[in-house]
């Protein structure tokens, strides 16, 4: 069918009192920093035809009038879940349901738009809007299970940022070349036996490169380690909302008596970007007899302010990466696992964009780890 050529703005109220506030009451609804923006389509064929500013007549034509711009913000949320993992897939359809009868309480939509030429049958809805991940998250987690207590849980957050940086620019490629002349000696002439010799000179030409190097160093990055405040408090609401137990790290780090060491999982990642397999397994060995059998490792590498131009606000990128592992007795398994992923903050000081940012990426992560653990009943 021919796609529209002549595509209109949709006016709020059309002039047959058909209007998109009817549809969609509210679209207030609180932007969360983690949230992410979606746009879905949808289509239908009228029985009748477009009239003038986009709208429709009669009962039945508005109906699907209001059923597609209903099935544009359900086509926003299914391309979501499409571009996410397999267990988000299998949870969505199970909550498919409840969520699409309450869509308005989980899309934000902001200008939406309507496509009717005059004249023609062809109806197109196009919506951009706002997806509430954490309440979205954590509708998908929430299951007849969630009153079950959980096993209990403890949280190791290790963060680096860029100390020192020793840059390496590429080096010297410029090529001296020289040229040298080789002659070669002929003759010709007839001995007396009626053989013959020859002789003349052939010129030959050698080019010789030297010096220039096309080699490259990388930059000679240093990082520091830190351990951001606050993130146990942050993410012990939501695993306690989905009935785990968290303990804070500190406590585990008393209990054991220094066994269970946070401080060496800091100075790994530090030095290597990554935890050995032997710290995780001392880490399990130190809280083996404390009956916590999950244990969260995140890993958060912050990125030094940026200012965009004209923005003179600096703007930090945290990358993060977080599994869940669970201990039974002699080896650790993946139970969850979030990332790599990036999250990004902007605020009035370098600080404080940084302090949002690595919230951010925490609470996202724990979002993330807790429905998975939900979703394959992991108790």
């Amino acid at each position: 069918m021919k796609h529209l050529a002549n595509k209109k703005m949709i006016n709020v109220v059309n002039a047959f009192g058909f209007s998109l506030a009817i549809l969609a009451p509210t679209w207030g609804l609180q932007v969360h920093a983690d949230d992410v923006q979606l746009t879905g389509t949808a289509t239908s064929i009228l029985s009748g035809k477009c009239g003038r500013g986009d709208s429709v007549k009669g009962k039945k034509d508005k109906q699907i009038y209001a059923d597609t711009f209903a099935k544009a913000k359900e086509n926003a949320i299914r391309g979501y879940v499409a571009n996410n993992s397999i267990a988000m897939a299998k949870a969505f359809e199970t909550k498919k349901q409840e969520i699409f009868n309450n869509i308005d309480d989980y899309l934000s939509i902001r200008a939406p738009r309507v496509f009717c030429d005059r004249g023609t049958k062809f109806l197109e809805f196009v919506v951009t809007g706002t997806l509430n991940k954490g309440k979205f998250d954590l509708t998908l987690a929430l299951d007849q299970s969630r009153v079950a207590e959980r096993s209990r849980l403890t949280s190791i957050f290790v963060a680096r940022r860029q100390a020192k940086v020793q840059a390496f620019d590429q080096r010297r490629t410029d090529v001296d070349k020289s040229k040298e002349v080789v002659e070669v000696m002929q003759s010709a002439e007839l001995n007396s036996d009626n053989s013959a010799t020859s002789s003349g000179t052939d010129v030959q030409m050698r080019s010789v490169a030297v010096g220039g190097n096309v080699e490259s160093k990388s930059d000679n990055i240093e990082y520091e380690s830190f351990r951001p405040d606050g993130l146990d408090a942050a993410t012990s609401e939501i695993f306690v909302s989905l009935g785990y137990r968290p303990i804070q790290s500190a406590q585990v780090v008393r209990a054991t008596k220094g066994r269970f060491n946070v401080s060496r999982f800091e100075e790994e990642y530090a030095s290597e970007a990554d935890i050995t397999d032997e710290a995780i397994s001392d880490a399990f060995e130190a809280i083996s007899d404390k009956n916590i059998p999950l244990l969260l490792i995140a890993r958060l590498d912050v990125g030094a302010p940026v200012r965009a131009r004209g923005n003179e606000n600096p703007t930090v990128i945290v990358d993060v990466n977080a599994q869940v592992y669970r201990y039974e007795g002699e080896f650790y398994e993946i139970v969850a696992s979030y990332g790599p992923e990036q999250k990004k903050s902007t605020g009035l000081t370098a600080t404080q964009a940084e302090n949002n940012a690595i919230l951010q990426a925490a609470r996202s992560a724990a979002r993330q780890l807790g429905a998975q653990l939900q979703q394959n009943n992991v108790f």
